[in-house]
């Protein structure tokens, strides 16, 4: 088994831990080709353990610039028109329970991203960005920056709004879900363009075009 950050491959591009069963993981394929998800893999433990401790294998062909979801069985109908795969283990979590995307062909298995840390149990969840407990009640978004997975949980979750890979957003945002990449220009542990901070879900995390028409309303205020 390998870890590896140089191969241009799929990674997580959204984890979302909502309300009740909302639970949802999306998958991006960024290398320029069509590929076969029957060499991917989803390695997860619950509350704490071996990351081989559950496994799913993923199904179907995910197209160049597309993403693939799995969602919660019982999540809502809005996530369930998105999901490509549900009925799994894969996101049946509660903010402490890792999951890793795994690639396996033949004899050779390359980790290729991670969600939390294996074999931690972080009590509710693991810190994101700054934030404390964020993969628990959050939807994490990856930044457009991020061009591939990466294995250093800690240099992925990182311990600021700049350097950490995930923009963190409130609890059932699912906005973003569907399609990557998003260019945002501020997210929830900042403050819009210098302004005051703005509470409203539908500022929080907002991207270029919702941040060009809130520019715009100010100005005419």
């Amino acid at each position: 088994t390998r870890n590896s950050r140089e191969v241009l491959d799929l990674f997580f591009s959204e984890y979302a831990e909502g309300s009740s069963n909302n639970k949802y993981l999306e998958i991006f394929n960024g290398t320029g080709a069509d590929v076969d998800l029957s060499q991917y893999w989803v390695f997860q433990n619950s509350n704490g353990g071996p990351m081989t401790e559950y496994r799913d294998q993923l199904e179907g062909t995910l197209a160049h610039g597309d993403v693939y979801v799995i969602a919660h069985a019982s999540s809502s109908a809005g996530i369930l028109a998105e999901a490509d795969l549900t009925g799994s283990g894969i996101c049946y979590f509660n903010g402490d329970d890792a999951r890793a995307l795994v690639k396996i062909v033949g004899t050779d298995t390359t980790i290729l991203d991670m969600v939390g840390f294996f074999p931690d149990d972080p009590g509710n969840g693991w810190e994101v960005a700054g934030l404390s407990d964020a993969t628990k009640d959050q939807t994490l978004v990856r930044k457009s920056s991020v061009q591939s997975g990466n294995t250093d949980w800690a240099a992925s979750a990182g311990t600021s709004a700049d350097d950490s890979e995930w923009v963190v957003l409130p609890q059932n945002t699912w906005d973003y879900m569907g399609s990557h990449p998003h260019s945002f220009t501020f997210d929830c542990a900042g403050t819009p363009n210098g302004d005051a901070v703005v509470d409203s879900l539908g500022v929080c995390g907002g991207s270029n075009d919702l941040q060009a028409a809130i520019d715009s309303a100010e100005a005419g205020s």
